[in-house]
């Protein structure tokens, strides 16, 4: 009888101890094996096969359309109202701020992307820029950087360029409408006069989001001179401070078309900047044109401007320029 019992006692705990090795709720104890591969859980966690597709589209980051108007207007409005075409889908748009702006390729500046086509061959500087305009995009100066008050009309001051470039210099036209042409300066004061200026970011992606100008940017003035000749067409640089003067070795020619009509081009070496361009190539970029009927008080002073809100000491209020071969 004892026998008995110590053989049916011993069958029960072998029960237990074999049901003591499934928990509840589903979870089950399995062995691992230590030299073995890692288990289904570990390597799925790896498994790249099951990371977002590649094929998705990313969101869009929003940038300004470019306007490439095909001739000079004649009747530019300064302050347009700027009307973007409708999408066919609502993007996804990503505020650009510090930490989410991107480092290798920056999204374009605020103000539109302006492109200098390449010429071939290097066009006669004869102040008139008609061998070469129409190889380039022709564009408007329509918003003011200061001196709305001072403008009256479009008689009174409005400007058109076009830009292009070979490897040796970049080649600037204005037309600038002027009812009262005046320019009694020279040198570094040509800005108190009626003048054109060329800013130029060389290292636009090397300091993107830069709001003071540093070494790199560059202010240049174009005059076309006093009507008489008794006062030369020259070019004059500003910026960088520590380098500023008289730059001889840019050629800047002109033509009085007219009394309310004059031009200014200009080949501008690329030695000056001290910097080798290509296709492709992106620089701060904007253009005005200074107007003043009253030159013995330069409060009077009109600027007309490519970049809308520019700060000439704040690059990142310049719109852009891209070199197009």
């Amino acid at each position: 009888m004892k026998k008995t019992t110590m053989l049916i006692s011993s069958l029960l705990i072998s029960v237990l101890l074999l049901s003591a090795c499934n928990l509840p709720f589903g979870y089950t104890i399995t062995s691992t094996n230590v030299e073995g591969t890692p288990n289904a859980t570990l390597t799925a966690l790896f498994d790249t096969s099951h990371n977002i597709p590649a094929t998705i589209t990313p969101p869009l980051i929003a940038t300004s359309t470019a306007f490439l108007p095909t001739l000079e207007p004649a009747t530019a409005t300064p302050e347009p109202t700027q009307t973007l075409e409708p999408a066919t889908q609502t993007p996804v748009v990503i505020v650009v701020t510090a930490t989410t702006a991107p480092t290798s390729a920056p999204a374009a500046r605020g103000n539109a992307q302006l492109y200098a086509n390449y010429l071939s061959t290097a066009p006669v500087q004869d102040g008139t820029y008609a061998d070469w305009v129409d190889k380039t995009n022709k564009y408007t100066m329509p918003y003011f950087a200061w001196g709305q008050a001072n403008w009256v009309n479009h008689a009174d001051l409005e400007g058109a360029f076009a830009v292009a470039w070979d490897n040796t210099n970049l080649y600037i036209g204005f037309k600038i409408t002027d009812d009262i042409y005046n320019q009694p300066y020279a040198g570094g004061d040509i800005y108190n006069g009626d003048a054109v200026e060329v800013l130029l970011d060389t290292d636009l992606l090397g300091d993107f989001y830069t709001t003071k100008l540093t070494s790199d940017d560059y202010q240049l003035g174009l005059s076309a001179g006093s009507k008489d000749g008794s006062i030369s067409s020259g070019a004059y640089l500003w910026y960088p401070s520590n380098v500023a003067g008289k730059r001889s070795q840019v050629t800047v020619t002109k033509t009085f078309e007219s009394d309310n009509v004059y031009r200014i081009e200009a080949a501008i070496p690329w030695s000056m900047y001290g910097i080798t361009p290509y296709a492709g190539m992106r620089l701060g970029f904007a253009v005005n044109v200074d107007d003043n009927d009253n030159v013995t008080s330069y409060k009077k002073m009109t600027m007309l401007s490519s970049a809308s809100g520019l700060l000439v000491q704040n690059p990142t209020t310049w719109g852009e320029l891209v070199l197009v071969k």
